[in-house]
């Protein structure tokens, strides 16, 4: 494994690999890792751990610039000694990447706030497979990191050619990120938690659409009682106490900020109370199941996962399935998933100011022999199932690389444009479709 500490060390690691001809994967985020784009038994492990600088939090423009090695649980109390916070991922491990997260696209809370599915990602400098160095967007230029005068963050270019698209959602083929500049978002100075039962999917993607289209909630998720159980659950017991919600729940969150943030958030209220009436839903702002459970839910939301192990491993393994679906779609998904595996955790968010419904499939069982691969199986199939239905799946991991990659026309643009970044395919070969 190997630890390089600064730009230029990548790039001696990336050309002396170029040499002997030896594959190259990049590992930023401490354990568990659930999608095993990190691991490739091809290749040697290049570990960012090192890189660890948070190097700019500017307020005014609200962005954090880190280092690939830059962690969430250490990211987040910074943000907020300055009064900001990121768009999160729902529970992200503290151990994980914030630059890696944005890279996978991973799928965030905070709806209104995302124009673009790589956001929060605003630029990156890289390091591509020829050795050489590059920075996207308005980070772009000749000469150091300090002495460009550029914001580095407007993420377009440069030039016509959005080259951050290159790199998002690439699992490290094309180039390794050293370091992302990050959107950030004014941290809150009152808020109100609702809680949203419904006795099906629908009836919550429908009222996520009408609430999203006013731009009224900040946080918003949608989960079934399998997953909202196991998530705010600390054990096996609380676990069961949660599973007495209704079969389906929506949490959502009303934000105030610097400016009557009381009144804002009253005025919000009423908006998520009109709209739940007119579907037959009530807003409620508690839930009785367990001692404290709301300020626990707010907490949880606002921040990382900081518990020792993941929820997703409590019971020792998990397979999960990730989905991009159209809001006219999301429902029918939704029921295939339900009636294929009944059991599973659902977790739905919408996505790019409602424009489309994140969906992930989640699968938790005992760490034996066999069981992973039975369930890989499992979701695969159900992945056929629901392509054929309108699924997109536009993070493939594993075995969905064979669903994904297989129109020829477009695997051979791909494969030729891997030939101009990384001509000796030493990045993390094998992972996707070359």
């Amino acid at each position: 494994m190997l630890f390089p500490e600064n730009t230029e060390q990548v790039q001696e690691i990336i050309r002396n690999a170029r040499e002997a001809g030896r594959g190259l994967v990049p590992l930023s985020s401490e354990p568990s890792h659930f999608h095993g784009a990190s691991v490739n038994p091809n290749a040697e492990t290049v570990c960012f751990s090192r890189m660890n600088r948070v190097m700019k939090i500017d307020r005014r423009s609200r962005y954090a610039r880190v280092e690939a090695g830059v962690t969430f649980g250490a990211l987040i109390p910074l943000l907020a000694e300055q009064g900001l916070r990121l768009n999160l991922p729902f529970l992200a491990r503290a151990g994980k990447s914030a630059a890696a997260s944005a890279l996978e696209r991973e799928a965030v809370l905070i709806p209104k706030y995302q124009y673009d599915y790589p956001d929060p990602l605003l630029t990156v400098e890289t390091v591509f497979g020829t050795g050489d160095m590059f920075r996207t967007g308005s980070a772009a230029g000749p000469g150091s990191y300090e002495a460009s005068k550029a914001d580095k963050i407007l993420p377009w270019g440069p030039g016509s050619i959005d080259y951050l698209r290159f790199l998002s959602g690439a699992q490290g083929t094309i180039g390794f990120v050293t370091w992302a500049t990050l959107k950030a978002e004014v941290l809150p100075s009152a808020s109100r938690l609702f809680f949203i039962a419904a006795e099906n999917a629908e009836t919550l993607t429908d009222l996520a659409n009408t609430l999203l289209r006013k731009r009224i909630p900040d946080e918003c998720i949608i989960m079934n009682r399998e997953d909202f159980a196991a998530a705010f659950g600390d054990n096996e017991a609380e676990e069961q106490t949660l599973r007495g919600v209704s079969p389906w729940i929506m949490l959502c969150r009303v934000c105030g900020y610097d400016r009557y943030p009381e009144e804002r958030v009253d005025i919000y209220d009423g908006y998520v109370r009109d709209a739940c009436s007119e579907v037959g839903l009530n807003a409620e702002t508690s839930c009785s199941l367990l001692p404290g459970l709301e300020e626990r839910i707010e907490r949880m939301l606002t921040d990382c996962d900081r518990r020792e192990k993941s929820w997703k491993l409590r019971l020792g393994a998990e397979q999960e399935l990730l989905l991009l679906a159209a809001p006219s779609k999301a429902s029918e998904l939704i029921a295939l998933i339900e009636s294929e595996l009944p059991d599973a955790g659902i977790i739905v968010q919408p996505q790019v100011q409602g424009r489309a419904f994140r969906i992930e499939c989640n699968l938790r069982f005992e760490d034996k022999p066999g069981e992973t691969e039975k369930y890989e199986a499992v979701l695969f199939e159900l992945a056929k199932k629901l392509a054929d239905k309108g699924a997109y799946f536009d993070r493939p991991y594993g075995r969905l690389t064979e669903l994904v990659y297989n129109e020829p026309l477009s695997v051979d643009a791909m494969k030729r444009l891997k030939t101009i970044f990384d001509p000796d395919g030493i990045l993390n070969p094998g992972k996707l479709c070359f």
